[in-house]
């Protein structure tokens, strides 16, 4: 059996256990009802302008020929911030979007411009992980049948232990509860993205262990040593938390649980979001997720909803497919299409200009350098 075959055929085998199984847990009449749909969200998507301090864009937002609200915006910080100037409902088949308006700069000198983009909507992709009515297990499934863009396999775990057994000595060390939605999904299914991967659940640990074990640091002493790289409140953080999934592309990377969660205002340090208020407490025991890279690593970007509180951890945990599996498919094949989301609540779009009458719009919500949504 070829290895597409197989797959399909272990994802086959793994939705028929996991329906036996929540269809076992429910009532006869909830368990014969149709499943719910995500697409009874209103898709919405946001404007982000990123400007030079003190210029303004004023433009009609056009949507199929028809004016759906005005952005009116003035830089006061450079950067992309995390909520946007302006926000607008997008309808069911969206064919076109234009803006038309004018940039002013810092001195006052004005240019207008028009642009029109097509729109191509990744939905038929992207879907199943905004199913709400199932488990995330469920939906890496539905999205994993519908794209190559994700690997799922069996389990692997030694002959010797089981899933439970794993997390269950976990916390007893470290003295923590992992989150019931990583616990399904590492127990139920191995996923790999490209050469990027999240851990086995006899392989988890904290990220001080990984850098130290595995990326090559030490404790202390010499130009690696984490007790000089890194600020004392983010050693902490990295002693404490578990390390869940692994980044293997331009250096490495990883996402990471700290389940002290946050303090009041600390650094949210989220690439381009400047002059923010600062991480907020959120549910007590919820912990925080975020994610740490080589090249920022004494700078963990949390991950954050638009109240700045810690999101939860099946958003977390989706968003590792937005930024390694959804990302490859979000680029515009030209430079007059646009591209949305309209499975995804929220769509953050990045206006930039490359010239007084020259705008250029493209989706954010899944680049790889981005946790604002």
């Amino acid at each position: 059996m070829n290895e597409r075959l197989q797959r399909r055929s272990f994802l086959e085998g793994l939705w028929a256990g996991l329906s036996a199984m929540v269809s076992a847990s429910m009532p006869a009449a909830a368990a014969n009802q149709p499943p719910q749909s995500a697409e009874g969200h209103q898709a919405r998507a946001g404007i982000h302008p990123w400007l030079g301090v003190g210029e303004q864009v004023t433009a009609d937002v056009v949507l199929d020929g028809k004016v759906v609200v005005q952005l009116d915006d003035t830089a006061t910080l450079q950067g992309l911030k995390k909520l946007p100037a302006v926000v607008f409902d997008l309808p069911p088949g969206l064919k076109r979007l234009q803006l038309r308006g004018s940039l002013r700069d810092a001195d006052g000198r004005a240019g207008s411009f028009s642009k029109t983009w097509t729109v191509r909507d990744m939905a038929p992709i992207s879907a199943p992980l905004y199913d709400g009515s199932r488990p995330l297990v469920e939906r890496v499934l539905a999205f994993a049948e519908k794209t190559d863009l994700v690997e799922v396999a069996a389990p692997r775990l030694p002959a010797s232990t089981t899933a439970e057994a794993a997390f269950q000595q976990l916390e007893r060390r470290l003295h923590i509860q992992l989150p019931a939605p990583l616990r399904q999904l590492l127990a139920e299914a191995d996923i790999q993205i490209d050469d990027s991967y999240f851990l086995k659940p006899q392989d988890l640990g904290t990220v001080s262990e990984l850098l130290l074990k595995g990326w090559g640091y030490t404790r202390s002493g010499g130009a690696t040593a984490l007790d000089t790289l890194l600020p004392e409140t983010v050693r902490a953080r990295y002693d404490r938390s578990v390390v869940v999934f692994i980044e293997v592309g331009d250096g490495l990377g990883a996402l990471a649980w700290d389940p002290a969660g946050v303090s009041p205002h600390e650094p949210a340090d989220i690439w381009g979001d400047k002059g923010n208020p600062g991480a907020r407490p959120a549910t007590p025991n919820a912990g925080v997720w975020y994610w740490l890279h080589q090249e920022r690593i004494a700078e963990p970007e949390l991950l954050l909803d638009d109240d700045y509180r810690p999101k939860s951890a099946e958003a977390a945990l989706t968003n590792v497919f937005q930024r390694f599996a959804l990302s490859q498919a979000a680029y515009p094949e030209t430079e007059d299409e646009l591209v949305i989301d309209s499975a995804h609540p929220r769509n953050l779009l990045q206006l930039s200009f490359d010239g007084p009458k020259e705008p250029r719009l493209w989706l954010r919500s899944y680049d790889y350098h981005y946790s604002l949504y």
